[in-house]
């Protein structure tokens, strides 16, 4: 985007925050002090489509791709579980259509990148093959790594003020690494930022935490303060290690491994999880503490703030 169009699209959202600064769904979550801890995205993949017109509140449905190509990627999704799709855009200059496959629910996580003459391209490509990592489509793995921002702004105003502030940072710094996407999940904590292909969720990420996550990711940590969950584990699994690791000061991102986790009644929870071999066992509750925010700008509907904790 040319100087002069990012200035403009920062004055308006700045105007825009002047105006209905109350009714921002993400100063209601801070406001509230809703941590972060479990509020991830939930997918084991996530395909990652390439297209740079505009994204409505119903981005693939209102896009401009053809409807057989819709068609095709909507029934590929209903056959791998878990999985979810992002449209994506950046302002590099590139030749052709990427397409994205993160797999974030292998061990280790996996990445295959793809450039397409069309978007026709993706009917003779089968995604389920995809998700179990065909030997065939070896060629196309790669080692990058993705950080997507959302800014989709139709979907909700919070992404637009905080989401291109955020992607303006990491793209400064890692240029080619960094694409803006549609709506990921949780409007009120942006801006939020997906790191791939791990599925490492980040929340409310301004341009000074947005560095300290690149930072952190060069030293192969997690910013604790700041994540929201891995999208491969529900929501108690995700809390639990965020928690867990607080509580342990253990920001390396091997440093600590989930086991598994046994169910021990109404929104509780048993939890194993492994520090370089040595056990560690947890017991994480649910519960919401009675305030009610909005969960979306523009919506009158309200959800209460949840809170996980170890007991």
């Amino acid at each position: 985007m040319g100087a002069n169009r990012w200035r403009s699209a920062l004055d308006y959202n700045a105007r825009m925050a002047e105006t209905t600064l109350d009714f921002f769904c993400s100063i209601e979550s801070q406001e509230a002090q809703e941590d972060l801890a479990g509020s991830a995205p939930r997918a084991d993949v996530w395909f990652l489509l390439e297209y740079n017109g505009k994204w409505g509140k119903s981005a693939l449905k209102e896009s401009a791709i053809p409807e057989d190509v819709k068609i095709h990627l909507d029934a590929m999704l209903a056959t791998v579980p878990k999985s979810r799709l992002l449209l994506i855009k950046n302002r590099q200059a590139r030749q052709g259509i990427a397409f994205f496959a993160a797999l974030a629910a292998e061990d280790p996580p996996a990445l295959y990148e793809f450039t397409l003459e069309s978007y026709r391209d993706l009917l003779a490509l089968d995604l389920a093959a995809l998700a179990e990592q065909d030997p065939a489509l070896d060629a196309q793995r790669s080692k990058q790594t993705l950080f997507l921002v959302c800014t989709n702004g139709l979907r909700d105003r919070c992404c637009a003020v905080h989401g291109l502030v955020a992607y303006q940072t990491l793209a400064a710094e890692v240029p080619g690494q960094v694409w803006e996407s549609t709506h990921h999940g949780g409007h009120r904590f942006a801006a939020n930022v997906l790191q791939m292909p791990q599925g490492l969720s980040y929340g409310r990420l301004g341009a000074e935490p947005a560095r300290a996550l690149l930072a952190a990711v060069g030293r192969g940590e997690l910013l604790l303060e700041h994540l929201r969950g891995r999208s491969r584990f529900g929501e108690p699994q995700q809390a639990a290690e965020i928690l867990l690791r607080r509580l342990l000061s253990v920001a390396a991102d091997e440093g600590l491994t989930f086991v598994d986790s046994q169910e021990q009644g109404l929104d509780r929870w048993k939890m194993h999880f492994s520090q370089q071999g040595q056990p560690h066992v947890v017991t994480v509750q649910r519960s919401e503490i009675g305030r009610q925010v909005h969960l979306s700008c523009g919506d009158e509907a309200n959800g209460p703030v949840v809170q996980y904790t170890l007991v």
